[in-house]
């Protein structure tokens, strides 16, 4: 069938559904309710009735035809044909009784167009098809009918006005038949035709695979054999059962039921038996067990997933929906709770609720055995707020834990309850005894009656009691003496009923005497017997044997015979991977209360210790370098198809279980000398191999959290820092591992050598300990990375500036604001765990998380709102919309309850549950633009901080009265002008306010008083101020780009300057815990920061490129290089290695210029306040007095090739000649009609070219000031630089309108070009020293070389990251540098560059290795994630904040914000790619290395 005939039969299919499903009309019968005799019809009415009884039964024949053809047309699918019949022979008994003509006629019309409608469809219906929702529907079909026939045979024997009675039975019947039909309509149609159906299958198939269900998590799956999970004894939990039966069929049913109780009263096997009632009943949609024993059915990540993948078997229409969901967006089961839910679950669900059968279940067992409890809570709170709008219903069972208390009474909805431990006493020990009767009928002799009657008086309620007896007494798997074992139980004295827990008690004693019976085991095996059940119970996870083995150094033979003693309270699963842990969750809890467990009580920090041994033993033993024989550093480990299997062939279960548990155990111990020996061997010689294993088993996200764990143990242990090396040992590997976790390195495991320890900081431990044990790997020397820095530990490019950051209150995630887009990050990962655009297009304002961290919520420029639940994803509230000019600034109530809104000059206080408002809309004073304003702590009031008037005033929260005004910010008085930021401390007692100056205030909100003074040490004004959660310190962003933390009492910064920003910082958050920083800049950068409050953590200062470069020059020695910056400072640097070869010259306003002296004695700066300013390089001196004569600002300044004058041009139109020996002025040349951006003498220094704003170049008579040529015209805008050829008597121009141009020095005359640059506008150009090359920089960010006189680029790289503004040439010719505005300087190799032949003879890792012509084209790329990729092959990684710094090929040297930074990329020195593997230095044995390791110990204590 051609596509278009298809498309349009489906049109017509869905055009008849339509009309089908609209709604009938739902009149009946009427019966006369008069004792008058009926009058008889007038001949008109008689005709009326004759025409209906014809119309009646033409209908009647028409629909009785419809069916016949439905029915013969189900041959394949006998259900649906048997279930047509019915109706069929049923509607020939309804005519006889059915009185009302028109009621009949309008009820066969309707099923002549269902039938007619569905027929084509029912030919294609195969008989696999008559199962889950089909099936029910048919059955309920049937139902119905059998109910109709059932009346129809009684009205045959009733009086007449009971018949008429039946009649509205009947019809509201064949109504409810009429509804199902057109259900099954809807699931029919919903589908694929058959002629693509087979293909659509296949493909349904595979996208449903990759939800990777858990088919262990089934109720009745193989595993649940292993774990001996069962139904309900027959005849028992009747009552219970009957209830969820009722519930079941309850259209007016809750759409959740729980059913809760507690430890061991027979939750699970009750639900056992109710999902083979609901499967016999084709009302099982989905279902998932959840069980502490297995770590898939443990992690709530797999429940929507699984019960996604189910609903897709049990729903044709479903799996329709859910497939097309699965084809069209990426992976959404890999998403958090929340999106998984709406994506797999709600929305296929909604799409499909038409053809979902009424009673179709969903059932959840044991949510409390999901490890995580907050991932518990958030899905409570996506099932709850989804609930209520799904055709389906959920039963989830689990103990009456506190947290699925708190979510299962959500105040919007009430789910249905069951407290099993609440059931009479009489009603259990019914059921108990009949289970027990059953599950000790085998025993020879039967107990008796009053045996059994004994058992069931102790069990009480506590059905895992009984279980617990009848699997000691007579086990299903191993012979017995049960007769011995039943006395053994019967003889254990009776307590009071009501003390349960002792009845379990002294059970669970009996057992573990059995096990360890010292009579009949040797100590031996008794200390393996205790060895193993402590581990079980203390494991963080559970074991299978063999991790057991290799954890404990046992022979699997000796673990697997003490397990087999405690089969009674362990379970050991079956086969692969024989997973061991408790059988029920009250075991434990009896073995580590000393006062219950007595001589069998684990003392759970003494075995702790144990487990932490053994795991640093079995890392020893086990991790080596290159784990999985990786082949290439150039591949990412998702593209390697083998790694599967490498893994499980190389890291044993054990090893694994060690590698993502050590300090778990660690954190539960006592600090003793050999934990202490453990740690530091481990830092010392295995951290590296330990990434590895996480790493390739994607666990690395939480090395940084053991880490920081085990340090965070050892300075509770020891809080005077005797240990202080061991602290800096761990704190530098945390952050080494959360560098390496948080980038892109992490994709590549053999990276974590390639680039994570060649860009490691000098000074770390990590890379002292690891550095000298590898070679051929990158050399990266200078300053830049000799120490530790306040940079980001984490850096996130963004497409434009950041306006908002948030951290949540459990710290876990941050939030950022960038353009209309809001992103919340895990801070661990760094990946993305939410992501909306806003609806309006608008950029975001601010945003704010609530303080129960359940919220979030965002304003727009628009002046729209919108509130997310973080852990569902889903929308509360929005869009809120208020008047104005956006929204300026929202607080939550502390009770998460309330939002409060200001823009412009109006505040509104929202109900978010109903989106209302419930205060204002109230008319503030406009506070500008960095007003800041909280809801105080009991929520009835609004703090206000208002920037325009520097006020700070309370308003009431309910009226929007003002109460009064607290605070009047006076700043006048210390010189501070401008406010450009304020924040207000958490409890509204404090208020900071940031000044343009760079200066902070802090005040006392009710005293009115300034705390401490000013704070002073930004250079810049103050963009950003957050306080601290406990109101104790105050961090601050500043246009200098750095970050401060301040201690508010001292007044002191306790950390900072951070760096690693490049633009003005825009918003700033710190972590509840205070040791995190987040940060959003104009840079388009997100930044995560540590906050280091050791001051021997931060490096001292070095000397670096401190403000955007303006201009660079090299020195005509060659010798040095200097760079000219914003922020007034001069630095002069070695040619050679990029050191300081003297501390920067400082003046007071921006430089623009800069030139050295001929002899390179001077150098000299044109400044912002019209100066020109010399300094001697050998005294750091000024050389007189600055050069004053201007009266704007210097852009340009040049030596005379003698050295005797200088010529400057000016932003006040003019070019001033000064005789360097006098420093008078020698000449103003007037010409320019606006600013001069350029002036360069030619060789012999008889002339001088300028130009600037007014796109024309002069050629200037030096000795009489007299115009030689010009204005020399052509280019169309600015021309922002010139320079003369050092061998023709020629001068290039490069101008913003993008173009190069080569006059002639004689005429004035275009000799070449005009070129186009390729890089935007030309700021700058420089010719090589023969003349023939041309080097320029521009908008573009690359630096660039082209033939002078064709204009062909010769080089074009990418080196910068902001505009490039200056560019020098080395004496010699071999070099150049170029300065950017992105506060770096960089060398150039110019004679590699430009020629082939060198390019060929110097490879380096950024080129192709085969090339025989290489070319800069061929040239790798920096990625914006700090990848250097070149092709698919993957050479190095750093941190993007890094890229400033980062030498780039024939770039030797670069002197950027970290420092200077050296690096050889040569080839034939590296270890890399397929070599990578070699970089080990396999030198002391691990024996040696412990010894060694003892004795640097041993000599320290």
């Amino acid at each position: 069938m051609a596509p278009a005939s298809f498309s349009d039969e489906i049109k017509n299919v869905f055009a008849k559904a339509s009309r089908h499903l609209k709604p009938s009309s739902s009149r009946t019968p009427s019966r006369s309710t008069s004792s008058n005799p009926a009058k008889p019809p007038t001949a008109h009415q008689a005709l009326q009735q004759h025409n209906l009884k014809d119309s009646a039964e033409t209908a009647w024949k028409t629909m009785e035809t419809a069916l016949r053809l439905l029915e013969k047309g189900a041959d394949a699918c006998p259900p649906l044909k048997s279930t047509v019949g019915g109706l069929v022979a049923c509607l020939d008994l309804a005519k006889k009784v059915i009185g009302n003509r028109e009621e009949y006629a309008k009820l066969a019309a309707q099923f002549e167009e269902m039938a007619s409608t569905l027929a084509p469809y029912a030919s294609k219906l195969a008989a696999t098809d008559a199962r889950g929702s089909i099936a029910l529907i048919l059955t309920s079909i049937d139902d119905e009918l059998a109910e109709i026939n059932r009346q129809l045979e009684r009205g045959k024997f009733k009086r007449a006005v009971e018949a008429t009675d039946d009649q509205g039975d009947i019809l509201t019947r064949y109504r409810k038949i009429d509804s199902l039909f057109r259900r099954l309509l809807s699931d029919v149609t919903l589908r694929t035709h058959v002629e693509i159906g087979k293909l659509r299958e296949a493909t349904d198939a595979t996208l449903l695979r990759t939800l990777v269900p858990v088919d262990d998590a089934r109720y009745n799956s193989a595993y649940s054999t292993a774990v001996k999970r069962r139904g309900c004894t027959a005849s028992t939990r009747e009552q219970i059962l009957d209830d969820l039966r009722t519930w079941v069929k309850d259209p007016q049913g809750s759409k959740v039921f729980w059913m809760n109780g507690m430890a061991g009263t027979g939750k699970t096997t009750i639900l056992y038996s109710f999902c083979e009632w609901l499967e016999e009943n084709k009302r099982l949609a989905g279902n998932f067990f959840c069980s502490r024993a297995s770590t898939s059915c443990r992690d709530l990540n797999n429940i929507v997933r699984s019960i996604a993948y189910q609903l897709a078997h049990y729903s044709p229409a479903f799996r329709s929906q859910l497939c097309e969901i699965l084809e069209e967006k990426q992976n959404p089961h890999t998403l958090n709770v929340g999106e998984q839910f709406k994506w797999v679950m709600a929305m296929p669900l909604e799409n499909s609720k038409d053809a979902i059968p009424d009673g179709a279940i969903i059932v959840v067992d044991a949510l409390d055995e999901c490890g995580d409890v907050s991932a518990t809570a958030l899905f409570l709170k996506v099932l709850m707020s989804y609930a209520t709008r799904l055709p389906i219903k959920f039963l989830v069972a689990s103990r009456p834990e506190p947290v699925i208390l708190k979510n299962m009474q959500t105040p919007n909805f009430s789910p249905s309850i069951l407290r099993l431990h609440d059931i009479e006493q009489s009603l259990v020990e019914a059921d108990i005894r009949l289970y027990l009767q059953e599950a000790l009928f085998t025993m020879s002799p039967s107990p008796s009656a009053g045996v059994i009657e004994r058992l069931t008086r102790r069990s009480g309620k506590l059905f895992i009691y009984a279980a617990t007896v009848a699997r000691y007494i007579n086990p299903e798997d191993k012979v017995v003496n049960s007769k011995t074992r039943l006395d053994t139980v019967l003889g254990i004295s009776s307590s009071s009923a009501s003390l349960q827990e002792q009845e379990l008690d002294k059970l669970y004693t009996t057992i573990l005497l059995s096990a360890f019976d010292k009579v009949n085991f040797e100590e031996e095996e008794l200390e393996i017997a205790s060895l193993v059940l402590r581990t079980v119970i203390c494991a963080i996870e559970p074991m299978t044997t063999r991790t057991m083995s290799t954890i404990l150094a046992l022979r699997r033979g000796d673990v697997a015979s003490t397990l087999s003693r405690l089969q009674s309270v362990l379970h050991v699963q079956e086969g692969p991977p024989g997973l061991v842990s408790v059988l029920h969750a009250s075991f434990p809890d009896f073995l580590c209360n000393e006062a219950r467990s007595r001589e069998f009580y684990c003392n759970i920090l003494e075995h702790n210790t144990m487990l932490t041994h053994s795991c640093f033993d079995v890392m020893c033993k086990e991790l080596h370098f290159n784990m999985c024989d990786l082949e290439s550093s150039y591949d990412f480990d998702e593209d390697l198809p083998d790694l599967a299997q490498k893994i499980k062939a190389n890291i044993s279960v054990g090893l694994l279980y060690a590698c993502k548990y050590w300090s778990n155990h660690l954190v539960h111990c006592d600090l003793t000398s050999s934990i202490h020996y453990r740690l530091v061997e481990f830092l010392k010689f295995r951290l590296l191999f330990w990434m590895e294993v996480l790493n390739l088993t994607k666990a690395i996200s939480v090395g940084s959290k053991l880490l920081s764990d085990a340090l965070a143990w050892l300075i509770r242990k020891v809080p005077d820092h005797t240990f202080k090396e061991t602290e800096k040992e761990l704190y530098d590997a945390d952050l080494f591992v959360k560098t390496f976790s948080l980038g892109a390195c992490k994709k590549s495991t053999p990276h974590i050598y390639i680039s994570a320890l060649p860009f490691c900081y000098k000074s770390s431990s990590v890379y002292q300990n690891y550095w000298s044990k590898t070679h051929g790997l990158l050399v990266v020397n200078g300053t830049s990375l000799i120490q530790r820095r306040n940079g980001p530990i984490g850096v996130w490019k963004t497409d434009m500036g950041v306006n908002s950051v948030a951290f949540s209150l459990d710290d876990r995630t941050f939030a950022a604001a960038c353009g209309n887009c809001i992103k919340i990050h895990d801070v661990q990962s760094g990946d993305i765990v939410f992501s909306s655009l806003l609806e309006d297009g608008a950029s975001i304002m601010t945003l704010v998380f609530s303080p129960d961290n359940s919220k979030i919520a965002t304003g727009s420029r628009k002046g729209n709102i919108w509130v997310w639940d973080i852990q569902t994803a889903g929308l509360i509230a929005g869009p809120l919309h208020m008047e104005g000019v956006g929204i300026g600034a929202l607080a939550f109530s502390w009770d998460g309850r309330k939002l409060a809104a200001h823009s412009s000059s109006t505040l509104v206080v929202w109900e978010l549950s109903s989106s209302k408002v419930v205060s204002g809309p109230f008319e503030t004073t406009y506070w500008g633009d960095y007003g800041s304003f909280a809801f105080t702590p009991d929520d009835s009031k609004v703090l206000f901080m208002f920037n325009k008037y520097r006020m700070v005033y309370i308003l009431d929260a309910r009226s929007g009265s003002d109460l009064a005004v607290l605070l009047e910010v006076t700043s006048e008085d210390a010189g501070l002008g401008t406010l450009r930021s304020t924040a207000i401390s958490p409890d509204t007692t404090l208020v900071a306010v940031g000044y343009e100056e760079g200066m902070i205030c802090i005040w006392e909100v009710h005293a009115g008083t300034m705390i401490q003074g000013l704070l002073v040490g930004h250079s810049g004004w103050v963009s950003a101020l957050a306080f601290s959660h406990d109101g104790k310190k105050l961090i601050s962003g500043s246009a200098d780009t750095t970050i401060r933390i301040w201690d508010i009492d001292a007044g002191d910064v306790v950390a900072g300057p951070l760096k690693g920003h490049t633009g003005t910082i825009h918003s700033l958050a710190l972590s509840s815990d205070g040791t995190k920083i987040i940060s959003g800049s104009w840079d388009e950068c997100v930044c995560l920061w540590n906050v280091f409050s050791n001051e021997s953590n931060v490096a001292p200062p070095c000397q670096s490129v401190t403000g955007y470069i303006r201009t660079v020059a090299w020195s005509p020695d060659s010798t040095r290089i200097a760079s000219g910056q914003h922020d007034g400072t001069v630095a002069v640097w070695s040619a050679q290695e990029g050191e300081a070869v003297i501390k920067p010259f400082r003046h007071s306003s921006d430089i623009f210029s800069i030139a050295f002296s001929p002899d390179s004695s001077r150098i000299s700066a044109g400044t912002e306040d019209g100066a020109v300013v010399s300094w001697d390089l050998r005294t750091r001196e000024i050389v007189g007095e600055p050069f004053q004569g201007h009266s704007r600002a210097v852009k340009s300044v040049v030596y005379s090739p003698d050295g005797s004058i200088i010529a400057s041009g000016s932003d006040d139109c003019t070019i001033i000649i000064w005789d360097c020996s006098t420093g008078k002025m020698f000449a103003k040349l007037l010409g320019h009609k606006h600013q001069v951006d350029s002036v360069s003498f030619t060789p012999d220094g008889s002339r001088l070219v300028s130009s600037g704003h007014d796109k024309s170049i002069y050629v200037w008579n030096v000795h009489t000031g007299q115009i030689i040529l010009g204005p020399i015209e052509g280019h169309k805008d600015t021309v922002c630089s010139v320079a003369c050829s050092p061998e023709q008597p020629r001068f290039v121009s490069g101008s913003s309108d993008g173009t190069l141009r080569v006059w002639n020095l004689t005429t004035g005359e275009m000799t070449a070009g005009p070129f186009n640059a390729h890089c935007g506008a030309v700021y700058s150009v420089a010719y090589s020293r023969d003349g023939t090359k041309i080097i320029y920089g521009g908008r573009n960010r690359n630096v660039c070389v082209c033939d002078a006189e064709t204009g062909n680029i010769l080089a074009s790289i990418a080196g910068h990251t902001q505009i490039v503004i200056s560019v020098a040439v080395s004496p010699d010719g071999s070099r150049f540098i170029s300065g950017s505005n992105d506060r770096s300087v960089r060398v150039w190799q110019l004679d590699i560059l430009t020629s082939p032949e060198s390019l060929q003879n110097a490879p380096t890792i950024w080129m192709p290795e085969h090339d025989i012509i290489p070319t800069n084209s061929d040239i790798a790329g920096y990625q914006d994630d700090g990848w250097v990729d070149l092709y698919d092959m993957h050479s190095f990684w750093t941190t993007p904040e890094f890229r400033q710094d980062l030498c780039y090929p024939l770039n030797p040297i670069t002197i950027g914000p970290c420092g200077t930074t050296l690096i050889d990329y040569s080839l034939s020195n590296l270890l890399i790619g397929q070599m990578w593997s070699k970089c080990w230095i396999y030198g002391l044995s691990v024996s040696e290395k412990v010894e060694s390791v003892h004795f640097e110990m041993q000599k320290k204590v």
